[in-house]
């Protein structure tokens, strides 16, 4: 009767390590295929290298850990850069459509002035958080090569993706893989 029962312990146990397995798997999967189809890089969910302050547009001093808890859309650009001007208006609509509690958008602006910035602001209605890397530190820490690019990381601060390039990120399958990270992230 011990054996019989031992056994069943072991097997009851062996199948839920299997079905949590299978489902961590297929959580993992179905995020690949997201990122797959917005041509997003999947990375391994390492912290990112620097943590260094950053100006908002009101000259507090933030830092990214400030946001840890929520999925954070991290995109660096610059007023001057036309794919960056093209993709704006979508990640203002993301941002209406989406942000909250949970998904937090920022684009750091890379070296340009305050004022500068405040003028694109205003020009084209953003009211996202926008921060500032006035010395570029945070842009040679994520190794930014090209504008824009888009960083997606966990609510733990890891980097989770990586779009290189401006995207549709009020497409349906930008919504719908947001949507995905808030809930199963």
């Amino acid at each position: 009767m011990n054996l019989i029962f031992r056994s069943v312990v072991f097997i009851l146990i062996f199948l839920q390590l299997s079905v949590q397995a299978v489902c961590a798997d297929s959580k993992d999967g179905i995020l690949e295929e997201k990122f797959k189809a917005l041509g997003i890089i999947r990375l391994a969910k390492i912290a990112p290298v620097a943590d260094d302050d950053l100006i908002d547009m009101k000259g507090n001093s933030v830092k990214l850990s400030d946001f840890k808890g929520k999925i954070l859309f991290l995109n660096f650009w610059t007023t001057w850069c036309p794919d960056c001007i093209f993709e704006m208006p979508d990640i203002e609509r993301l941002h209406k459509k989406l942000g909250s509690k949970d998904l937090m958008i920022i684009a750091l602006d890379l070296k340009e002035s305050k004022q500068k910035v405040e003028k694109f602001i205003l020009k084209h209605d953003l009211s996202f958080k926008i921060l500032l890397d006035k010395k570029g530190g945070m842009g040679r820490a994520f190794g930014i090569r090209s504008i824009p690019t888009t960083f997606i990381l966990g609510r733990d601060g890891g980097l989770m993706g990586k779009a290189m390039g401006a995207r549709n990120w009020d497409s349906r399958e930008s919504v719908n893989l947001f949507k995905y990270l808030i809930q199963y992230y």
